[in-house]
């Protein structure tokens, strides 16, 4: 016996349906029969499945059609707990300073300065040491943040991704890593070490067009946007596999000024495969109005996949992931300059939120309290979100909102609007990188 799932979606789109599952993150496109035809095929599966077996095995298997045995929402609190605490692939996160060499207005970091000593380098080694000879992680990815990372290259930066790059490759498990900068730093000199690490995977913000970026990010008022472009180039051509998230924040008008398209020209044709495309809006312009009819986001991202670019497929959602984000996860770590640990890296680094610190032997002495509250039970094991029809799409609070306020839904007044703009964004940019291929 066999029942439609609970995270099957609907959705106008353009002049079509989309049919979107959201368990397993698959969709596809159908005319108004088309869709009239389906729904009256769902309404009795056990005909459906008679008369057209062909069809209800591939909708069985993309997800659409379940054993009616099989419990969704137990299956999710199941996968939740599993990859928040069995998961051994351990990520780390190093700041090696707050300091930055821009002043972003929107930048929630106010403790800025301070750069990592010695004998936190040493600690952080012998940290990692700890989880590849002791504890057998399975793999070790560490991620640069800040501040701005790349200001503490040298001494910092370089040296600890050498010392984890030797001792994995001894221990013979894989060792990736990635940065967070804004890439105004970066040369050829740093390029030619930045190689010898393994590091390939860079996020790199630009703030629009020229004039709008150099507006916002300068460097102390030197412009940095034909600076930073440049570096791109350097890094995709130099870097063999390199990949760079290229993340373009933008207020209400950014996209309404068609300046915004002299970005796809920057880099040439040769490269473009490198290059994610990832807009995201300034938070804290959220609030404000767009003008729908000046809009040009759309038509920009069109435009990104016609001139060869990738694009950001997941944004908000987390198909496949049953958590919010990496800080959810309990072999995870964020090690400020100073040795004090941390989980949130979208936080303030202030004595409230830090959660732990490096001993002198590489150890986290957690602060068990605040672990314990954090962990004891997830932001999914709620009424609301159990019964909610986007719970595999949403995942709840994120880790450290649920510490600190509990359990609560984070788009209770504007939930089936906002789901349904986020599952067209995601089926569009996933058809869009697939067109090569036949989409089903």
């Amino acid at each position: 016996m066999y029942k439609l799932s609970r995270y099957n979606y609907f959705i106008d789109y353009k002049d079509r349906k989309l049919f979107f599952n959201g368990l397993k993150g698959n969709g596809f496109c159908m005319t108004m029969d088309e869709y009239n035809h389906l729904q009256r095929m769902l309404s009795d599966l056990k005909e459906f499945e008679q008369q057209f077996p062909d069809d209800f095995e591939r909708l069985k298997g993309l997800g659409y059609i379940v054993e009616e045995s099989f419990d969704e929402v137990t299956y999710i609190r199941f996968m939740n707990k599993q990859q928040v605490f069995a998961d051994r692939h351990y990520h780390l996160i190093i700041n090696p300073t707050l300091s930055c060499n821009f002043k972003c207005w929107y930048c929630y970091e106010e403790n800025k300065g301070g750069k990592m000593s010695n004998a936190t380098i040493l600690r952080i080694k012998k940290h990692i040491k700890n989880k590849v000879e002791k504890e057998h992680i399975p793999s070790l990815h560490i991620g640069w943040f800040g501040g701005e990372p790349l200001i503490g290259f040298e001494n910092v930066v370089y040296p600890i991704s050498m010392y984890a790059k030797r001792l994995c490759k001894k221990n013979n498990i894989p060792f990736s890593s990635s940065i967070t900068t804004n890439g105004f730093l970066i040369n050829k000199d740093m390029v030619e070490k930045i190689k010898r690490t393994g590091l390939s995977s860079f996020q790199i913000t630009l703030d629009g067009d020229k004039e709008k970026h150099n507006s916002v990010r300068n460097n102390n008022g030197e412009p940095s946007y034909e600076r930073i472009i440049e570096n791109i180039r350097l890094i995709c051509t130099e870097i063999k596999h390199s990949h760079i998230n290229l993340r373009i924040n933008y207020d209400e008008k950014t996209f309404t000024r068609e300046d915004i398209f002299s970005l796809l020209e920057e880099f040439p044709q040769e490269i473009r495969t490198k290059i994610n495309i990832n807009t995201q809006r300034v938070w804290q312009t959220s609030d404000k109005k767009e003008d729908k009819e000046k809009n040009l986001l759309p038509k920009f991202i069109s435009s990104a996949h016609e001139k060869g670019y990738k694009l950001t497929c997941q944004g908000s959602l987390n198909i496949g992931s049953f958590y919010t984000c990496y800080a959810s996860r309990m072999n995870y770590a964020n090690i400020n300059y100073d040795g004090k640990v941390y989980k949130c890296t979208a936080r303030n680094y202030t004595d409230k939120n830090f959660l732990g610190e490096l001993d002198t032997n590489g150890n986290i002495i957690w602060q068990m309290d605040k672990i314990a509250k954090m962990y004891s039970s997830s932001s999914i094991e709620n009424k609301e979100c159990l019964e909610c029809e986007y719970l595999p799409l949403c995942c709840g609070q994120c880790i450290q909102n649920f510490m600190e306020h509990g359990s609560g839904c984070r788009y209770r007044n504007n939930r089936q609007n906002f789901f349904n703009e986020e599952i067209k964004r995601y089926y569009t940019n996933l058809r869009l990188n697939h067109s090569k291929q036949k989409v089903k």
